[in-house]
């Protein structure tokens, strides 16, 4: 008998065909490659594992196999830093090795066999036409080395480090915490003064272009000279129509905490606060023997309105001039015939009346070699005024050159007078003028000229208003519109077209420009900055503005200034707590800075106080990195941002150099109630001694018909009130809390239970304050012997001068 054959107890199924079985690889690949599959075919597979044979020409490009294919750059691409509204054509993350330069690239980026994206250091190039384009580096790792974090923040090359690292060497000792030392500022300056001798005297290859710019063409200068007419204006006419024509005084509180008292301080007249701040209270001993004896020094000036506009004069002089702009009051508004339809914030106003003050303020020689300060024995004086009609001046900037030379004599005038310096002015009949500034040295009243025409006026498209300005150069203005566009005008054109036209164009943003900086040294003069009223901010390189632009979108407030910082070659803003798009917990206002290789990354510097406002006006100087920032509530804040920017040793926290902020003041508003009188009263005394003028006495009866005249305005209906330019400043009392510590900077939420003081069930509720309380502008002086002296400006009309510069050890 035959054996059994064993058979399987697996059932048995018919082996499936397939209708493709018959096609070949090839075939395969190219359906592959058709369809949205992410599979790859068997040869696909071992050409990634296959190494790639990348050799380099004479030319710098590089050529690679044939067989890599254009889907491969699109999927590297794809790892890359992406940021919103952002072109991905021919874009892709450089390394530390590559420039902006028209150097021809392109990146492959290879997929490892586990289907990540490979680094930075595993990219290759290829031959390509294009040119190259970055949108900035990708982060580091948290616990990268120091050295690398150094090169891949600020830059791979010695120029590129060498403000950085001399910056580090000399602003991070105790005693610039917050605010500059005299010392420090010397030794800063003697160095970069050294350098400039070392690399000489050409701005192309000077890195301290920022501390020292070149000289404005004569030429430009003559041209303004002569094309403008500056006529003289009668003292009554001056006041009736381009000054505050009632003159009102103002109330201030001053001293230390326990023992403030309150002085008057009358229209545009300085009064020395340091009066109210002896050392010693010797009832024997007389105030004037105390002068240097004073805990804070520094000059007040009432301007009457709000204070839209401060700019500091460069000029190496013994006195340092300082331009200022208040808010046209609404008589001025009601002077011109034509009324306002539309909205002067997207359309040209009527050109009613404004002013422009020029006032001086002397300076004396301290111990510490090249630096200078305020002299408090001599008082500060309203030199010059000069009445425009132009609408509601919006901004100032003085054309960053050196000190003028006194220029011939124009066709205008009649005698020789030397030039404080070119001043472009932003209005708000959308138009940019530009004018020369004449100083008049031995005049001993206030100069009042009357602009008759501008010597450059600066159109901008039919459709549109200018918004905001900026100089790149001394002969590059950058303008900012309401359509979101960049216009640029060369000041030096030969051709003199009259209108001048912008030589370049650029839509940076969909609407209104809030605020714009230029990068200001030459190597990065064409990197602009700039926010819409949309809340985002772009980096935009105006010799690639399509290509090279980086969007950062924050659903926050519009920033209404940008300083770029040219210790680090950051930019640094503001940025209110409704940035996050997550219901927030703390109600703060935050510091960000931007550099300008990580554009797209935004560091957290500062955080002013809980319940304080958002942050109303910025200020950063070229000589130190010190920052001063208002927000709302009238405080006014000063840190060291280079305490929070540069890198240390992660896996050491205990080396981390500790970022403090300093309170420099509190400025407190509140409006007189019904019974309260706004005259001037004799029952307290000023803190300074003082002499009334013959001018004031006979000006008392017109004051008081004024007063009439406000009571009157103060009765009408609200319905009356202008929305879109608001009311004019009140009558109120103002006080000055001084004498704070600096506190570290703390950017973690602290919860109430860890807080000192009264725990307040606040919700969801905003703070409100007084739209006089609030500071509108902050700027430091840009003249590099008097660095320390800053202006501030309040909506009340409230200007504070000061030397924040302290000796301090």
């Amino acid at each position: 008998m035959s054996p059994r054959t064993r058979r399987s107890g697996r059932e048995r199924k018919v082996n499936p065909k397939y209708a493709n079985d018959g096609w070949d690889k090839d075939t395969l690949r190219i359906l592959r490659a058709s369809s949205e599959s992410s599979g790859s075919s068997p040869d696909e597979e071992q050409r990634i594992e296959k190494p790639e044979n990348v050799t380099q020409d004479a030319e710098g490009s590089f050529d690679e196999d044939d067989d890599a294919s254009d889907a491969s750059d699109i999927q590297s691409q794809a790892s890359d830093v992406q940021t919103p509204n952002e072109d991905e054509d021919n874009m892709s993350v450089v390394s530390d090795g590559h420039t902006l330069g028209n150097v021809p690239f392109r990146t492959n980026r290879r997929r490892s066999a586990t289907g990540t994206g490979a680094g930075v250091g595993n990219s290759t190039t290829t031959t390509t036409t294009s040119t190259i384009h970055s949108r900035g580096l990708a982060p580091l790792n948290a616990k990268g080395a120091k050295s690398l974090v150094y090169h891949h923040m600020f830059g791979p090359d010695v120029e590129d480090l060498e403000d950085t690292l001399d910056a580090r060497d000399t602003w991070l000792l105790g005693r610039d915490v917050t605010l500059p030392s005299r010392k420090t500022l010397s030794i800063a300056l003697q160095r970069a003064e050294q350098r400039r001798r070392d690399k000489g005297s050409d701005s192309s290859t000077n890195p301290n272009f920022h501390i020292l710019p070149p000289r404005l063409p004569e030429s430009i200068v003559d041209l303004i000279l002569n094309r403008q007419i500056l006529k003289p204006l009668e003292h009554q006419e001056l006041y009736e129509r381009y000054l505050h024509r009632h003159r009102p005084s103002h109330s201030v509180v001053l001293g230390p905490f326990g023992r403030q008292q309150q002085y008057p301080l009358d229209y545009n007249f300085p009064m020395d606060f340091g009066w109210a701040w002896p050392k010693f209270r010797d009832a024997e001993v007389d105030q004037a023997s105390q002068t240097g004896q004073r805990y804070h020094e520094g000059w007040l000036i009432n301007a009457g309105e709000k204070i839209n506009c401060l700019a500091w004069a460069p000029q190496q002089q013994d006195a340092q001039y300082l331009a200022m702009a208040t808010r046209c009051t609404s008589h001025q508004r009601r002077q011109h015939e034509k009324e306002e339809n539309l909205r002067a914030a997207f359309h040209p106003s009527p050109p009613y009346p404004s002013a422009i003050q020029i006032w001086a303020f002397p300076t004396k020689p301290t111990p510490t070699p090249g630096i200078r300060t305020i002299a408090m024995n001599l008082k500060p004086k309203l030199c010059t005024v000069m009445g425009t009609e132009c609408g509601n001046i919006r901004a100032m900037r003085w054309c960053p050159s050196t000190q003028m030379t006194p220029s011939t004599t124009t066709a205008t005038s009649t005698a020789t007078a030397s030039t404080i310096g070119i001043l472009a002015i932003l209005s708000t009949d959308g138009k940019v003028h530009v004018f020369a500034i004449p100083a008049q040295l031995t005049s001993p009243v206030v100069v009042a000229l009357k602009a008759e025409r501008a010597g450059l006026t600066l159109s901008p498209p039919g459709d549109t208003v200018f918004t905001t300005l900026t100089f790149a150069t001394p002969t590059d203005l950058i303008l900012g519109a309401a359509d979101g566009t960049v216009h640029l005008f060369d000041l030096s054109d030969p051709d003199h077209v009259d209108p001048p036209r912008s030589y370049a164009t650029h839509r940076i943003h969909n609407t209104y420009i809030t605020s714009l900086s230029a990068a200001s040294p030459v190597h990065l003069a064409p990197f602009v900055a700039t926010a819409s009223s949309a809340g985002d901010i772009a980096l935009t390189d105006l010799r690639a503005p399509a290509q090279d632009k980086v969007t950062v979108t924050r659903a926050c407030f519009p920033a209404r200034d940008i300083h770029f910082a040219p210790f680090t070659r950051s930019f640094i803003t503001g940025l209110d707590r409704v940035g996050s798009t997550r219901m927030d917990t703390q109600s703060a206002t935050f510091l960000s800075c931007h550099h300008v290789r990580q554009f797209h990354v935004s560091l957290r510097i500062a955080k002013l106080p809980d319940q304080a406002g958002t942050a109303t006006a910025l200020s950063g100087s070229p000589h130190h990195p010190c920052v001063l920032v208002g927000n709302a509530r009238g405080q006014l804040h000063a840190t060291n941002y280079l305490r929070k920017v540069l890198p240390y040793r992660r896996n050491d926290p205990g080396k981390a150099v500790q970022a403090y902020l300093q309170k420099v003041c509190e400025y407190d508003w509140r409006p007189l109630t019904s019974t309260g009188n706004t005259k001037r009263t004799a029952t307290t005394a000023s803190p300074e001694p003082r002499q009334v003028s013959q001018t004031e006495d006979d000006d008392e009866e017109e004051y008081d018909d004024g007063e009439e005249e406000e009571a009157e305005a103060e009765t009408k209906p609200e319905t009356e009130i202008d929305l879109f330019h608001g009311h004019d400043v009140r009558p109120g009392v103002s006080r000055f809390h001084e004498g704070f510590k600096p506190e570290k900077i703390n950017m973690a939420y602290m919860p109430d239970s860890k807080k000192k003081g009264p725990h307040k069930d606040t919700g969801a509720a905003e703070v409100i304050f007084e739209e006089e309380q609030g500071v509108t502008v902050l700027e430091w002086n840009p003249n590099p012997s008097c660095a320390g002296m800053a202006a501030m400006g309040w909506a009340s009309g409230m200007v504070r001068v000061q030397d924040l510069a302290h000796d301090l050890e």
